[in-house]
């Protein structure tokens, strides 16, 4: 009866390890999208107050495509946030055992978030070197503008 119990105790701390390592690393993207969004408000401030006036035509369409894939992003950052906070609450449900023949569905949220997560960040990471070659772009043209003026 003893090595019944003691087996029990020991899943039940296993389960419990393993939902608080969920836990963390859903609190550790949550820090990255915040993160991202204090990037993404200096790309658009950085685009919308100092490169979008020097753009020629076919680099002024760039730049606004940049700035709308930057709010696009943005609001998929809001959501993503948004699903990992109910996560977060699911996996203390879980760690309460209160949902626990749920854990399953929990863990293959968890993966989906993990990919939607990764998805984000690459994308986010196409958006950010996508605006800096446009800006070195436009600093290079800027420039060689004023060297020929001189």
């Amino acid at each position: 009866m003893e090595k019944n119990q003691l087996t029990q105790k020991e899943e039940k701390l296993n389960l419990e390890n393993s939902i608080g390592r969920l836990h963390a690393k859903s609190q550790q993207w949550i820090s990255e999208i915040d993160f991202i969004k204090i990037e993404q408000n200096f790309l658009k401030e950085l685009l919308t107050e100092h490169i979008i006036g020097l753009c020629k035509t076919h680099h002024y369409d760039q730049a606004k495509m940049l700035l709308n894939g930057i709010e696009h992003e943005a609001k998929l950052g809001n959501k993503l946030i948004a699903s990992i906070k109910e996560h977060k609450i699911n996996l203390a449900l879980l760690l309460e055992n209160i949902q626990l023949k749920n854990e399953t569905k929990f863990r293959d949220n968890h993966k989906l978030l993990k990919v939607e997560v990764k998805n984000y960040i690459e994308n986010f990471k196409y958006i950010k070197e996508q605006v800096f070659e446009l800006v070195l772009l436009i600093m290079k043209n800027e420039k060689e503008r004023k060297l020929l003026q001189e």
